[in-house]
């Protein structure tokens, strides 16, 4: 290899190196400074909603257990051995008005009954028979024409026996009723259409009159007892009450996983006694058909079974020109945050009407179309700078 060749190798390397530091320099030395520019804090991301002015009817909400609004213990008022019994006359099976739920050997009864006919016909004979010894001995004493006596002795013409006879015959007949009404008894049945919540007995039992042995609850109709402060009453026209003639429309919810379930109701009464304990009301709400009798064309049928535990919500009053924000728009003291168009937050104080679990009522402090803060500020203040950004529905 020639110098030159090494020269080339050495040298190049370096006035390379050389050309790339003077173009750095060069660069740098011309570039401008940037300039130093302040921005404004355009305040904290809220959202908002709109307000609006509308009519609100008032939804009273509680709970209550349902229980049958009918219920009676089925006692036999006579005694004997069981001889049939109705294969639903079981717990949970449902039975109709009239229906046959079980009945009394009655053997005893038709012999009593017999008895007692044939007593009634001994007794009828011998009120014929004194009734005609009395007309014959009255025609004898009219006969006789007694100087100084105008009416007969009673013992002559056989009037105390006419009496007796009479009564003989009287009571002989309330034995024959007696023995009719004590054999229709040996079959007993159900008063109203129910369902059989619980019994004991079977047949060539013997039952005794007195004693029960099962109880019947109804299906037509159950009832729930809804525990109100007397506050909430204020809210709803009850029947009965300020001229209120129209029915009160309830609805009864019931959650089963992810299924809501509803019955609509009705308001029966309000109980008159107050719970000395909470001061609480209590209102009666019925609901009909709850085991879906009613419907036997449909497939699946949920029964509202009594011991269920269930949410109830009355149809109130109707509120106009209120507002209605969340609950957790409304701060202390009753106010509210509003944006105004510099979006800026203000506090203003408003009337509350009504509080509910997850909403108030306003009737003043607020016009339509006015923006409400819903985000929560730490250290709020009069004035203080906002971003305002529409809640998403």
């Amino acid at each position: 290899m020639s110098k030159r060749d090494v020269l080339l190798k050495i040298l190049l390397p370096i006035l390379i190196l050389i050309g790339a530091i003077v173009i750095t320099l060069i660069m740098v030395r011309s570039r401008q400074m940037p300039q130093p520019e302040e921005k404004e804090f355009a305040g904290p991301l809220v959202e908002i909603m709109m307000v609006s002015r509308a009519e609100r009817t008032i939804t009273v909400t509680g709970t209550g257990t349902v229980q049958p609004s009918r219920e009676v213990a089925v006692t036999p008022q006579v005694s004997g051995q069981v001889v049939e019994l109705s294969p639903r006359m079981v717990t949970g099976g449902f039975v109709e008005a009239g229906e046959l739920l079980f009945a009394i050997e009655a053997t005893d009864y038709q012999l009593a009954l017999e008895s007692a006919r044939a007593n009634q016909a001994m007794a009828e004979l011998e009120l014929a028979k004194i009734a005609s010894q009395a007309d014959v001995a009255r025609l004898e004493w009219q006969r006789l024409s007694l100087p100084g006596q105008k009416e007969p002795d009673p013992l002559v013409v056989f009037e105390p026996q006419l009496k007796s006879a009479e009564a003989q015959v009287a009571a002989a007949r309330a034995a024959v009723a007696q023995a009719e009404l004590n054999l229709q008894r040996t079959r007993l049945t159900a008063p109203f259409n129910g369902y059989v919540r619980n019994e004991s007995v079977e047949i060539g039992q013997y039952v005794k009159s007195g004693n029960s042995v099962a109880t019947l609850g109804g299906t037509d109709e159950v009832e729930i007892e809804v525990p109100l402060p007397l506050e909430e009453l204020d809210w709803i026209d009850l029947p009965g009450r300020t001229g209120q003639t129209n029915p009160v429309n309830v609805e009864v919810r019931l959650t089963l996983g992810s299924r809501l379930l509803i019955w609509t109701g009705q308001v029966r009464r309000v109980l008159g006694d107050i719970n000395p304990q909470n001061r609480m009301a209590s209102l009666v709400v019925a609901v009909s058909d709850p085991f879906g009798r009613g419907n036997p064309a449909e497939k699946e049928v949920v029964q509202l079974a009594p011991g269920t535990f269930v949410e109830v919500r009355v149809q109130g009053r109707m509120l106009s020109d209120v507002v209605v924000i969340p609950r957790l728009a409304l701060h202390d003291h009753d106010t509210v945050w509003v944006v105004d168009e510099q979006k800026t937050l203000r506090i203003r104080s408003v009337e509350v009407v009504r509080r509910e679990k997850d909403s108030v009522l306003l009737s003043g402090g607020l016009q339509a179309g006015e923006k409400v803060v819903l985000t929560n500020l730490s250290g709020a203040a009069d004035g203080m700078k906002l971003r305002p950004q529409a809640v998403k529905e």
